[in-house]
């Protein structure tokens, strides 16, 4: 099997704690934010996908111009990457027909990815493995509005069961920046759609589910939070079934369980192949600026 780079496609709304819930139908689609259980709205207050949507084209919108050329303090996304050969970084070469990995290593995103938003890049600066890290360094802005900082790949794979795995270092995520997702699997290749997501919000993160449509007829649900620890590398790994009679997913951080395995609903009909979504999209309230970094990708299908 072709090497396969699993980013999801898809923008995702991500909302501060005080805006209401909002849906994506492009994109992360179907991400609605905060739930009235998280001070938020309902998503039936007009705050709806018509208003968001259409963020495909990789257009930032949200950041103002003069934002757009600037960089956050501490996380230099101007030092260029360095690509070196097979073999020498996190990845294994080859990989098996059932493993896909990304150290960002020996290849420029261009030419794996499907990259939307100007603020997603490569960076030899302070990665988790040497070379190279993936960078989402977003500059504050007074303006609010929406914008997209992701990389997406789609699979060929049939694959309802998988274990993802990816290394993450929020190193400026503020208040003002709430409920961005970091990281999306979804099977949303045919017309019944479903995404699992992990979603951020002030320093912690917990799994969504979406069908991917637009309220009043979402279908969304909410799991339980847990702290990620900012200014360090974590890494996260989930291990997912999306189909069958015991449908979950089980989240490890460094390695150790948080929590008991999370029962999931996916759609009925699904897709089988996945589409893999690492960055963040922002919409709502003006915010102070945000960074994350990624590095040592790793998808398993089984």
């Amino acid at each position: 099997m072709r090497r396969s780079r699993f980013f999801l496609r898809g923008a995702s709304a991500l909302l501060v704690a005080a805006t209401a819930a909002c849906s994506f139908t492009a994109g992360f689609d179907g991400f609605v934010g905060p739930g009235a259980e998280d001070g938020g709205g309902d998503g039936r207050d007009g705050d709806s996908a018509t208003n968001l949507a259409g963020d495909d084209t990789g257009v930032d919108s949200g950041p103002s111009e003069s934002d757009a050329g600037s960089e956050l303090d501490g996380a230099d996304p101007n030092v260029p990457p360095v690509f070196v050969d097979a073999g020498t970084s996190f990845c294994p070469h080859p990989e098996a027909p059932s493993t896909f990995c990304e150290d960002f290593d020996s290849v420029d995103l261009t030419s794996r990815w499907l990259r939307e938003g100007v603020f997603a890049k490569l960076t030899s600066y302070a990665s988790r493995s040497a070379p190279n890290v993936f960078l989402v360094d977003v500059p504050p802005t007074t303006t609010g509005g929406t914008f997209v900082s992701k990389i997406t790949r789609a699979f060929d794979t049939s694959a309802t069961s998988a274990v993802l795995s990816f290394d993450i270092k929020p190193e400026r995520v503020y208040l003002g920046s709430s409920f961005l997702i970091l990281a999306a699997l979804e099977w949303a290749q045919g017309e019944d759609k479903y995404s699992l997501r992990l979603v951020y919000s002030n320093g912690s993160v917990r799994l969504e589910e979406s069908n991917l449509v637009p309220p009043p007829n979402n279908k969304d649900a909410y799991h339980p939070f847990f702290a990620l620890a900012e200014d360090k590398w974590t890494r996260i790994t989930l291990d997912i079934v999306a189909s069958g009679a015991t449908p979950g997913a089980q989240l490890l951080l460094d390695g150790i369980a948080v929590g008991t395995r999370e029962t999931l609903t996916p759609t009925a009909g699904i897709d089988p192949r996945p589409t893999l979504i690492l960055g963040a999209v922002l919409a709502g309230n003006p915010h102070t600026g945000w960074t994350l970094r990624y590095d040592d990708v790793m998808l398993t299908f089984r």
